[in-house]
């Protein structure tokens, strides 16, 4: 009676198998985590600033640059405090989203004052702008990028202003100008390409995680949201294994390609049995795995049930299926997917279209 009325529930939409409240079982497991860079990108990036910190502290007392002593130690000194403030927490808790945004719009502004510092317009150092550019595009948005482009101008433009106004250098408006036009180009041609590289290594992800085939999850997603879980006993997780029956004759006397388009069109028709937080995927030739939330043995079976027999009934192709839940027949996950193998072979040994629970 109790499995006739969850049935019921599913035939009638109401239920969909979902439990209320319950997150998806990979929710932990999202694109933005493979979007971070390297870990050793920071220690390096804010080790190198530092180091060309204390460099350009020390260009004046060389005798390298020939700076004016004030306007030397507001744009060199700004720099080492900040840059040894940055490590400093870094050491401590780590690179924090407020660093990425503020410490570029720091390092313009002493550009800025290190052109104010230097009075020759001529000398390149106004290129910092440029520098900081194609770093920023890598991990900000095309609007960010062209903030800080218009920021950037706008530093070179104040600096000149400066220099004119306290008859230190003659204000060269075609230089400044060239500058400008020569900023916003650099700006547009970073982000272009950053861009460009997002999307390979979007595109390298996808690759990385998706059977080309069926465009399911690969095994090796499936081993990440596996190992991403930490279920609690009040929330079990139904472990559904899945094999074609009779996959080998369907390809010794239709082919190949007929055959990849059966295992296709069966990754459609259990997408559409599934919902999108459930994690569907090609654990390997023409066996497909899926991990669900579920609220006992009972609904698993049921699940496994349901989604074959509108496999059969929209494909004409019979599968059998293995279940396990944890934690109800067992105490983690990974033996979860080992037990419902065993079941599903134990499924195919008795027979075709058939569901064994472990």
């Amino acid at each position: 009676m109790r499995l006739a009325r969850l049935h019921q529930r599913l035939e009638s939409g109401t239920d969909r198998h979902a439990v209320e409240g319950f997150a998806p079982p990979h929710e932990h497991a999202t694109e933005a985590a493979v979007e971070s860079v390297d870990p050793g990108y920071w220690p390096r990036a804010i080790g190198m600033r530092v180091v060309i910190a204390v460099c350009y502290v020390l260009l004046v007392p060389a005798g390298v640059l020939p700076m004016s002593d004030l306007w030397w130690l507001a744009s060199g000194g700004t720099l080492l405090v900040y840059s040894l403030l940055m490590l400093a927490h870094y050491l401590i808790r780590g690179v924090t989203p407020i660093e990425t945004i503020v410490s570029a719009y720091l390092d313009s502004a002493v550009v800025t004052l290190a052109i104010v510092a230097l009075a020759k317009p001529e000398y390149p150092i106004w290129m910092g702008y440029f520098l900081i550019l194609p770093s920023l595009a890598n991990f900000h948005s095309s609007r960010y990028v062209a903030g800080f482009a218009a920021w950037s101008i706008g530093n070179c433009w104040a600096a000149f202003g400066i220099l004119a106004l306290t008859d230190r250098a003659a204000f060269s408006f075609p230089f400044v100008i060239v500058v400008s036009v020569m900023a916003t180009f650099t700006a547009i041609n970073a982000d272009i390409i950053a861009v460009s590289n997002r999307k390979l290594r979007a595109l390298v992800r996808t690759s990385a995680l998706t059977d080309p085939l069926t465009g399911l999850d690969n095994r090796r997603r499936f081993r990440q949201v596996l190992e991403s879980h930490d279920v609690p006993a009040s929330r079990p997780l139904a472990v559904l294994m899945y094999d074609i029956d009779n996959f080998k004759q369907i390809n010794e006397e239709h082919g190949h390609v007929h055959a990849d388009t059966v295992l296709v069109r069966i990754a459609e028709e259990l997408r559409a049995t599934f919902r999108d937080a459930d994690t569907i995927a090609r654990y390997g030739g023409d066996e497909l795995i899926v991990l669900a939330h579920v609220r006992s043995m009972e609904e698993a079976t049921l699940l496994a049930q349901r989604s074959i027999e509108h496999v059969r009934a929209t494909t004409g192709v019979s599968m059998s299926a293995g279940v396990a839940v944890y934690p109800v027949t067992t105490q983690t996950l990974e033996s979860a997917v080992r037990e419902a193998d065993d079941a599903l072979g134990r499924a195919k040994r008795a027979g075709k279209f058939r569901i064994v629970a472990a």
